[in-house]
C-alpha cells in the first residue's frame, strides 16, 4: 500500500516538475532542442527508479541507466546558456 502511495506522490511532483521547467523555459527565453535536453535527461533519470520497481528491473539496470542520462544531461547543460544581461535589456 505504501509503494502506490509514494508513486502517486512522486507522479504529481513529477508533473509540476515538467511544469515549471516548461514555464521557466518560456521565461527566460531558451528554445531549441539541444537545451531542452538536460532537463529531459534529468526527468527520465528521475522516472527510471519508480519504473524500475514497479517492471521488476531494479538494480544494475536502474542503476546505469540512470547515471546514463545523468551523465548525458551534465554533458549539454552547457547548451542552456542564460542570454547576457545586455542582450536581455535589448529584447525588454
Amino acid at each position: 500500500m505504501i509503494e502506490v502511495i509514494v508513486t502517486i506522490i512522486f507522479s504529481i511532483v513529477f508533473l509540476i516538475g515538467i511544469y515549471i521547467q516548461v514555464t521557466r523555459r518560456k521565461r527566460v527565453g531558451l528554445t531549441g532542442f539541444k537545451s531542452a535536453i538536460s532537463p529531459i535527461c534529468f526527468l527520465i533519470s528521475a522516472a527510471l527508479n519508480p519504473l524500475g520497481y514497479w517492471f521488476g528491473f531494479l538494480g544494475l539496470y536502474s542503476l546505469l541507466g540512470s547515471m546514463l542520462f545523468l551523465l548525458i544531461g551534465a554533458y549539454f547543460l552547457k547548451e542552456m546558456q542564460m542570454p547576457k544581461a545586455h542582450e536581455r535589456r535589448e529584447n525588454v
